[in-house]
């Protein structure tokens, strides 16, 4: 894999993603905007490089790059310039007041913190190119079929043990997790041009994936009116979680992408509940592609489904929302068991245990629970600052609404999470420490931000701002 080809597939991924944001969030005119169009349009343009793969040289995979490359390149191209033709008459996004005045000790502790990020990312990237992907169960699950794709150059189905057995001659694959999605493994496909499987050049887009969630989520908060002193320390927090640095380093896993298209999103909804309309473009996308990455993505679709169904409704409907909420949430578990989509036979395998009462497991698991929050070194210290500011500074974010939102949003999933750690099966995964530290990164990013806007509370002082301009104004006016 030469340098050409490396760079062309990276630049192909970000031109076309970076184009589709642009065209659907309306010409970056702040700060913040240009932020999300690069990290958020990576992440979005790397996983539609991904199905382009699939759908455009699923039997050929040797024309992956040329045929993907000239689509992205010509797509990418055209959105750029028709949100450049067409910036006059989108309206620009409802900007976040301006409270705070960037200060010359803040560029230097921004300096800094920047510094230590690219410290960090540089040892993240020396690591990755030392190493082949380790052959962890996320290799086996998802880079054991790209790879086969790979070698074979075209991509085959993959299908039960049984039905490999009976239909040997078909070019069929089998293993231990035929049935999870392959996004991921479309994605190791277009990193690996459709034909070169050199394996630390694939693991970069996991490296990718973290430097783009990073901006990705810079970008949000800026827009939501976080200052950037505060949005960098955010970013920093982020990156700096020894756990996603992990993910990044080791490659293979698909946890860190449902978070990244988990954060989209959810701050993409946010941002539409509190008036930027053209965000709901972006929950729909994450609604679509989270199923297509890992099963429990499609209990976060739902989840966003109804999250947005909620802020849809009228506030004057008060409690009655909750209630209607809950109706949906129910009618979208029910469609899926009729449906019988794949997440629900894996939640009925724990559940149907009977398991719920069992005083042993219980206490081992929730010591287990302890013990990968504030006793291992995979969160820093996450789990201590996070319970401590939204206990002490209670009274601000309460009564900011973005972050009631993002607290709500976080809670109910932490809880069916400990509910499910606890009191079934998964316990044996609580009790070894692997998939609740995975899970739990699935929703980091946003508990990140819900640090950040529970310490800032910047809809809270803008409200506030507001309120003294007038009364400042009012002995004037009447004067």
């Amino acid at each position: 894999m030469t340098v050409v080809t490396v760079l062309t597939v990276w630049l192909a991924t970000l031109l076309l993603g970076s184009g589709a944001w642009v065209a659907m969030s309306g010409w970056p005119r702040r700060a913040g905007e240009r932020w999300c169009a690069l990290g958020g349009g990576w992440i979005l343009g790397a996983m539609v490089c991904a199905l382009l793969v699939r759908a455009l040289a699923g039997n050929e995979l040797g024309s992956a790059l040329s045929r993907v490359a000239i689509t992205t390149v010509i797509g990418g191209g055209v959105l750029w310039a028709l949100s450049w033709a067409l910036r006059s008459r989108t309206p620009d996004a409802a900007a976040a007041p301006m409270l705070w005045r960037t200060t010359t000790a803040d560029r230097i502790w921004i300096a800094l913190v920047l510094a230590m990020l690219c410290w960090r990312v540089a040892l993240l990237f020396d690591d990755i190119l030392l190493h082949p992907i380790l052959p962890w169960d996320a290799w086996a699950v998802w880079l054991s079929k790209a790879k086969a794709w790979v070698l074979a150059g075209h991509i085959e189905p993959s299908v039960p043990v049984e039905t490999w057995i009976a239909q040997s001659q078909s070019a069929t694959r089998t293993g231990i997790a035929w049935l999870y999605p392959e996004l991921v493994s479309w994605i190791a496909v277009w990193f690996a041009a459709g034909v070169h499987w050199v394996e630390p050049q694939i693991a970069l887009a996991w490296l990718g994936l973290g430097i783009s969630l990073m901006l990705l989520q810079y970008g949000h908060w800026r827009a939501l009116g976080v200052r950037p002193l505060f949005a960098t320390a955010g970013a920093y927090a982020l990156g700096s979680l020894p756990l996603l640095d992990a993910h990044v380093a080791l490659g293979g896993y698909a946890d860190l992408w449902v978070a990244a298209a988990l954060a989209l999103g959810v701050h993409a909804w946010l941002r539409w509940s509190l008036g930027e309309r053209r965000q709901i473009v972006f929950v729909v996308i994450a609604i679509v592609l989270l199923p297509m990455i890992k099963l429990e993505g499609a209990a976060w679709s739902i989840l966003l489904g109804v999250a947005c169904v909620f802020g849809a409704l009228p506030r004057r409907l008060q409690v009655r929302r909750f209630a209607i909420g809950f109706v949906v949430l129910i009618a979208l578990v029910l469609a899926s068991i009729a449906l019988g989509v794949s997440w629900i036979g894996v939640a009925r395998r724990y559940l149907d245990s009977g398991r719920f009462f069992d005083l042993d497991q219980i206490g081992n698991s929730a010591a287990a629970l302890a013990a990968a929050l504030w006793a291992q070194w995979n969160w820093n210290l996450l789990w201590f600052v996070l319970p401590a500011v939204l206990i002490g500074n209670f009274r601000n974010w309460i009564s900011s609404p973005m972050t009631r939102r993002l607290a709500a949003f976080v809670a109910l999933p932490f809880a069916v999470m400990i509910g499910l750690f606890l009191f079934t099966t998964a316990a044996r995964y609580a009790q070894s420490y692997s998939a609740v530290n995975r899970l739990l990164l699935q929703i980091t990013p946003l508990l990140v931000s819900l640090l950040v806007l529970a310490v800032t509370t910047p809809d809270r002082a803008a409200k506030s701002c507001v309120g003294d301009q007038a009364d400042a104004d009012a002995p004037s006016a009447a004067a």
